[in-house]
């Protein structure tokens, strides 16, 4: 049995709005240590992974573009600082520095930055990014991404230019960001702004105190502040569950669109990623539509339909078919993704593999290499096998055939949780975050892949990936 906690957790976890038990399952979970899951294998075109054909691509682009007004939300976490873009000007590092100042004019904030100040050697120009401009403590979506000839937009404004331009026919989509809670009224002002200019619905949200979790420092230990305070830290992007949860009861019915902030092109490049983009949430469409349709049917005494939509790719081929109209009406009442999945070409992320869930059933599911043990041989040629990763190109349906929102915590494999090596104001510690919010968090779903083109996914992890092709104007 775990050691008790101290005192003062319980105040503090309260004070989160974490109840007593989930404080004591972190506690046991962290002095477990590790865990890991093991794939059977990478989903690959044409077991795992469907691939359209040009005429299926237009067909479904074209349903997705007749989307009206709340048949459709887009939902993008942008709660992350950009620091993490800014590592290498941070500590110093000569090519960066280097880079910065060879190819000064092309970034998209130069013009911004050169207004605070002068920026004529490349200590000034790290100077006017790293301290005037406090590019790195920003968050993500708030730096200026694309340079067009009338200035520079930020990531937010791409990502509801993108929306808007996806749905042509559908008035103000909404388009939902995730924000810091430090600053969060500031951003949200400028998110309201650009969107009445734009001519969408934009709302906010940020990542609930409920979904924190405890740590550990270097000796095990329960992690407490110089003040005696418990430290809690946000639970990982598994947190923003709830906020996906509260999505769905805000939008009776809507397909929900997930894209990370940092993977948007620039207006130049929509031809074509808009239908791609369009096709997804078409697909998304369809297959939700026919799945409540092969329900109905499943009550008029007819498992043919149900039979017929599993048989799509959920499941792995080898896996026992459900039997009876309660396993096939149990197998469909569930959340639906729809991932799109590009070719593996060096990208860091997840990808699509074979995993059993906690039910026992052998699902397409998406995994990240923190979820292995990468020292298993097994994992090893699974990892090896594996011919595409996750772009986070998503698109959610979460409501049952009365288009009430699924209880998506029932959903969940709780066995998917991380241990995370961090550190808090120079100490080291072990964190806990939650299944990941497109990993474990979405484990008993059934989810269908998708090839979708390299040109649709342009990620910035560093300051210097804004001088990518992708992402010029």
């Amino acid at each position: 049995m775990p050691t008790p906690l101290p005192p003062q957790f319980q105040q503090a976890a309260r004070d989160h709005g974490i109840d007593a038990d989930e404080l004591v399952r972190q506690w046991g979970r962290l002095r477990r240590g590790p865990s890991h899951c093991t794939p059977e294998g990478p989903c690959q075109r044409g077991q795992g992974i469907v691939t359209l054909s040009e005429t299926e691509l237009n067909r479904l682009s074209a349903s997705g573009a007749e989307l009206k007004e709340g048949d459709a939300v887009r939902l993008v976490p942008a709660s992350g600082a950009a620091s993490r873009m800014f590592k290498a000007l941070a500590t110093g590092s000569p090519e960066a520095l280097k880079q910065l100042d060879s190819r000064w004019e092309e970034f998209p904030f130069r013009a911004v930055a050169e207004a605070t100040g002068p920026t004529e050697t490349a200590q000034q120009r790290r100077e006017a990014v790293m301290e005037r401009l406090g590019l790195p403590a920003m968050p993500k979506g708030g730096l200026p991404f694309h340079l067009y000839p009338e200035g520079p937009r930020t990531a937010f404004e791409e990502h509801m230019r993108e929306w808007k331009a996806t749905l042509p026919d559908a008035g103000a989509p909404p388009v939902h960001f995730t924000l810091p809670d430090d600053g969060r009224a500031v951003w949200s002002k400028r998110l309201s702004d650009w969107a009445i200019e734009i001519g969408v619905a934009v709302s906010d949200s940020v990542q609930h105190p409920s979904t924190d979790t405890m740590a550990v420092d270097g000796g095990g230990q329960p992690f407490i502040l110089e003040d005696g305070t418990p430290l809690f830290r946000p639970g990982g992007h598994g947190a923003l569950l709830r906020n996906l949860g509260d999505l769905a009861h805000l939008h009776p019915g809507a397909l929900i669109s997930i894209k990370n902030i940092d993977n948007v092109r620039p207006a130049t490049a929509y031809d074509e990623l808009l239908p791609w983009r369009r096709a997804m949430l078409g697909l998304a469409a369809e297959l939700d539509a026919e799945r409540l349709e092969a329900m109905r049917a499943l009550e008029s005494g007819s498992e043919e339909p149900a039979r017929a939509w599993l048989h799509r790719g959920f499941r792995s081929p080898s896996e026992p078919f459900p039997q009876g109209a309660h396993a096939l009406r149990s197998a469909l009442d569930r959340p639906l993704l729809v991932a799109g999945m590009v070719r593996n070409e060096g990208e860091p992320g997840g990808g699509p593999f074979w995993l059993r869930d906690d039910e026992g059933v052998l699902r397409a599911q998406i995994v990240e290499s923190a979820e292995m043990d990468l020292t298993d041989p097994t994992i090893g040629n699974s990892i090896n096998g594996a011919t595409h990763f996750n772009p986070v190109d998503l698109v959610c349906a979460v409501h049952d055939a009365s288009d009430r929102p699924y209880d998506l915590g029932a959903f969940v494999d709780g066995r998917r949780d991380f241990l995370v090596s961090k550190s808090h104001q120079g100490r080291p510690l072990i964190g806990l975050e939650h299944p990941g919010l497109w990993n474990g968090a979405m484990g008993r779903w059934n989810t269908l892949f998708v090839e979708v083109p390299s040109r649709t996914f342009a990620p910035v992890k560093t300051v210097f990936d804004l001088l990518r092709p992708a992402h010029r104007v």
